[in-house]
């Protein structure tokens, strides 16, 4: 029996988005047969993306 991977806890993954594996969780969404957890692992890669994006741009010099 193959054993899944189990990723961090989310509000582990929400404290630091500079912590999370992306690829690690665009595995898991890809991976996922089941439509409710695929969307979460969706949601959740996008929400971290954004925070990484947002953090950037509010950088001192950073310019958009």
């Amino acid at each position: 029996m193959d054993e899944k991977k189990v990723l961090k806890p989310i509000n582990e993954m929400l404290a630091d988005p500079w912590q999370v594996d992306i690829q690690e969780l665009f595995e898991a969404f890809i991976n996922e047969p089941g439509e409710i957890k695929r969307n979460l692992y969706d949601s959740l890669d996008t929400y971290i993306l954004q925070k990484r994006q947002e953090d950037i741009s509010n950088r001192p010099g950073s310019v958009i």
